[in-house]
């Protein structure tokens, strides 16, 4: 489904609903604009005078430094990664109630916190005491071995070693280097990189509760005397099967959404369209009309033929039509429009174009409230087989109040989802946004993510309206650390051709002006440019209410003029290509690496465009456009760090130690402190008192 507008924001107004807490992606809300006037005060007392070196929820380790420049630091509770909500399984989450967290930890679920492994081990098993100086008649496997079991142990750790960390520099430009020092100019990688998409298989259990991964019961039916299980008894989530067809034996599993929809194709056969458009892959009420869910993970077990007991009906909450108003009919109470054939025009009315589910669940799993929003398209009979895109997506929401009230200190005061806590995980949409039109202490958050154009169907998106031609540049989101490569192509005839060459707009006007001399196609500029510079966020659970969480991507601006050959039919200089660069790294203990983004940069690149075959009048030819998105890491040094001695707490004459070695230790606030030994104390102040 195609935002109407060139960014779908954070729902920030949802916080003035303190009992609702959301967390959902783009796929659902075409529009998700926000104004944040209310809170954005609150951020005054927060954030750094130069962008994060240790990022929110990490503990600083390193002595006599201030929280906002301390770059020796561990995290935990790497699984929380919603904002004022708790999430699923994850037994540290502060957000989570007890009876929540109690509920995880019986059913043995508590996910991984991400705490570093202890650096010594504090107690001496009975066999290494037993192989302290072994004599006879000693032996450790005696019954006498339980009496020195734990006879070594610490009971209290004084030592200084704080464990090893990635060293990362403590200056800004060490910490975020410029483009220019973090990339190499040269060839860029444009290769495709194919892949398939994994998913585990359902979990089969029978509690009241749902778990994450379950799957959820459904049913259709008029409610009371005719019910029956819908789509195998499963709430149904179509993907694409290896052909690209749509396959409806997935089904939906709970609290587990993809970052973006599931697409797919339906065959338009020529011959049973009418069929296809009222009873078949073309009625969204099939998907939506009189059907029902199970409220508890075991209603599957009472699927009845009689009755919807234990079961939520769902409700369409907006049907949208390009062209067309998006109609929310829970609010207006307006009688839903039908996939109908009309016979007049060979057409399928209001055809499924886009589904997404939203699934409501409260504080103890159990779902609530399942609503859909769909998105419908007219299509027109052809006289041959052709193939119309569709896609389907769900999300989870919590209904309830979070065990803690959300603040900016917390990082926590937005409801949104993160991509990692702190340290970005692999594979999560990159973090992206613009500075906020009305206060430069916050940013204006995607809740899609760092996104680039979109070649579904293979061809560039040349569509017209408000803000779709900006909007022709998103479409794919950009995984962290994920490097990609996405095409699409455009067909012109001789003289569209020369005129985009040229810079004079034509078919779907899709030129962008970026420059006097350069023109460009909308889905190779970056997502902002109608507004400011693209920010990403640094970590993985980068705030929107504090902007040195973000950096910039910072632009390349191209210079290049293109020029047509009326010779040999030829396009040079023209922008065909897209580059992103993004470079990163790990910060934080060695042994619980947090992973960040360093620096970011956007490029352009040419190719010449030359015309083939003029042979044949008003002839067309496919010229291809290409965006990538590359990787770096950049390796960090590690070190041993140990704070540095306390002072001492009163004053002695300068060589009062003589002729005892003194330490003077420098820390990084310019302190110093002395070291000696117990000895050579003891021996020191006798000597003071020796007449």
């Amino acid at each position: 489904m195609r935002p109407t507008s060139p960014l779908a924001f954070l729902p920030l107004s949802l916080l003035l609903l303190p009992a609702l807490v959301l967390s959902q992606v783009d796929d659902c809300e075409p529009t998700k604009h926000f104004q944040i006037d209310d809170i954005i005060g609150s951020a005054a007392a927060y954030g750094n005078t130069v962008n994060v070196f240790m990022p929110p929820g990490c503990s600083c380790k390193e002595s006599d430094v201030a929280k906002s420049e301390c770059v020796i630091f561990d995290c935990d509770c790497k699984c929380d990664l919603t904002a004022g909500a708790c999430d699923m399984n994850c037994c540290c989450d502060s957000e989570c109630t007890a009876e929540q967290t109690q509920f995880f930890t019986e059913k043995d679920l508590c996910l991984d916190p991400g705490v570093s492994d202890p650096v010594y081990e504090t107690c001496y098993s009975p066999y290494e005491v037993g192989a302290v100086n072994p004599k006879y008649p000693m032996r450790s496997d005696d019954s006498a071995e339980n009496a020195y079991k734990n006879l070594l142990c610490v009971q209290t750790d004084n030592s200084g070693t704080k464990g090893i960390f990635f060293e990362t520099g403590t200056t800004r430009s060490e910490l975020y280097p410029s483009a220019d020092e973090a990339f190499v100019t040269g060839p860029d990688c444009t290769t495709t990189f194919d892949y398939s998409c994994w998913s585990p298989s359902a979990t089969i259990s029978s509690d009241e509760h749902y778990l994450l991964g379950d799957t959820i019961a459904a049913t259709t039916g008029d409610g009371s005397t005719n019910m029956a299980a819908a789509f195998g008894g499963l709430l149904p989530l179509p993907v694409a099967d290896q052909s690209g067809i749509c396959n409806e034996a997935n089904s939906v599993k709970f609290g587990e959404y993809e970052e973006e929809a599931n697409k797919c194709k339906r065959e338009k056969r020529a011959s049973d369209l009418q069929n296809q458009c009222e009873e078949l892959d073309f009625d969204f009420d099939r998907f939506t009309k009189d059907f029902y869910v199970g409220s508890t993970q075991n209603a599957k077990d009472s699927i009845s033929a009689t009755s919807t007991a234990g079961f939520v009906q769902v409700e369409v909450a907006t049907v949208s039509k390009a062209g067309a108003n998006v109609y929310d009919y829970r609010s207006t109470g307006d009688v839903l429009p039908v996939t109908t054939w009309n016979t007049g025009t060979s057409t399928c009315e209001n055809a499924l174009k886009s589904l997404c589910y939203e699934v409501t669940y409260n504080d103890v799993f159990n779902i609530i409230a399942v609503t859909a929003r769909v998105e419908v398209e007219d299509i027109v009979e052809s006289s041959s087989a052709e193939y119309v895109d569709q896609e389907f997506s769900v999300e989870f929401s919590m209904y309830g109040d979070p065990n803690t009230a959300r603040s900016i200190e917390n990082n926590n005061y937005v409801n949104r989802t993160r991509s990692g806590n702190p340290g970005y995980i692999f594979g999560r949409p990159v973090l992206a946004g613009r500075k906020h039109i009305l206060n430069d202490a916050a940013v204006m958050a995607d809740t899609s993510g760092f996104q680039v154009m979109s070649g579904v169907n293979g061809e560039c998106d040349v569509s017209t309206g408000d803000f779709s031609a900006s909007d022709a540049n998103r479409g794919t989101t950009v995984g962290f650390g994920e490097d990609s490569s996405v095409g699409c192509t455009l067909s012109l005839t001789e003289a569209q051709l020369k005129a985009m060459c040229g810079g004079t707009s034509h078919t779907g006007d899709y030129l962008y002006d970026y420059s006097n001399e350069v023109k460009m196609p909308w889905w190779l500029t970056s997502m902002n440019n109608l507004t400011s510079t693209t920010k990403v966020g640094i970590f993985g659970n980068a705030d929107p209410m504090d902007i040195t969480q973000w950096i910039d991507v910072t632009e390349k601006a191209p210079t290049f003029s293109a020029t047509f050959s009326d010779t040999t039919l030829t396009c040079s200089n023209f922008p065909t290509a897209t580059h992103y660069k993004f470079q990163w790294t790990y910060v934080g203990s060695t042994t619980n690496p947090q992973a960040k983004i360093m620096s970011a940069r956007v490029e352009y690149s040419t190719s010449p465009m030359t015309f083939l075959d003029k042979r044949v009048a008003g002839a067309t030819q496919k010229f291809p456009f290409t965006v990538t998105v590359d990787w770096t890491y950049k390796e960090l040094n590690s070190e041993k760090y140990s704070p540095p001695p306390p002072p001492i707490i009163f004053s002695v004459p300068y060589d009062v130690f003589y002729p005892f070695q003194i330490d003077n230790a420098a820390g990084r606030n310019g302190g110093s402190w002395i070291v000696i030994g117990l000895a050579a104390i003891g021996a020191s102040l006798a000597s003071l008192f020796l007449i």
